[in-house]
């Protein structure tokens, strides 16, 4: 990191660059007629997340808050609520922190994870407790299609927004988004 960005500089720019990603699968759901909200920690506690210590970053709650969902997706037909984490990787063999894994499994077991990837279907789901924890993964043998998870979501759908997170993809190329 360079001296003239701060550590908050960094925190607000991964930000920007997971929200909008998260905004596209919140589009695409809410068109599909799904009920979506905002549920993660950047919502709740980002102002005092630059502040913690060292010691309580580690503590069970605060590793609880930061690894909460981003979504709370309701589908009022099933009548089921989801919990959504999303995750953009510019790889065709996503890495995606191992510890994350294993925090999300340990607090929200039940959470759908969506991975955004800018390679043929572009949105790719599976339920996190049915994900092993390993640092690389298969879009294609670890994953389901987006809409085999999220049942209303329509092809055309898919093809609307496909362009618009590849474009956003290659607009964060440069960007670490490991964790």
């Amino acid at each position: 990191m360079s001296e003239s960005r701060t550590h908050d500089d960094v925190f607000y720019d991964h930000m920007r660059k997971g929200d909008e990603h998260r905004d596209i699968v919140k589009f695409m759901l809410e068109q599909s007629g799904y009920s979506v909200h905002p549920y993660g920690y950047e919502q709740a506690i980002s102002s005092i997340k630059s502040k913690l210590g060292k010691n309580a970053r580690g503590s069970k709650t605060v590793r609880r808050i930061r690894s909460s969902p981003d979504l709370l997706v309701y589908d009022e037909q099933k009548n089921d609520l989801m919990l959504v984490e999303v995750k953009m990787r510019n790889s065709d063999k996503p890495k995606i922190a191992p510890e994350l894994i294993d925090r999300i499994k340990e607090f929200w077991n039940d959470t759908i994870l969506v991975l955004v990837v800018p390679y043929e279907n572009v949105f790719y789901a599976q339920r996190i407790s049915e994900l092993e924890t390993k640092p690389v993964y298969y879009r294609l043998a670890d994953f389901e299609k987006f809409q085999d998870i999220f049942t209303r979501v329509k092809p055309e759908c898919i093809s609307r927004y496909r362009d618009i997170a590849r474009e956003a993809v290659q607009k964060n190329r440069g960007a670490s988004l490991e964790e």
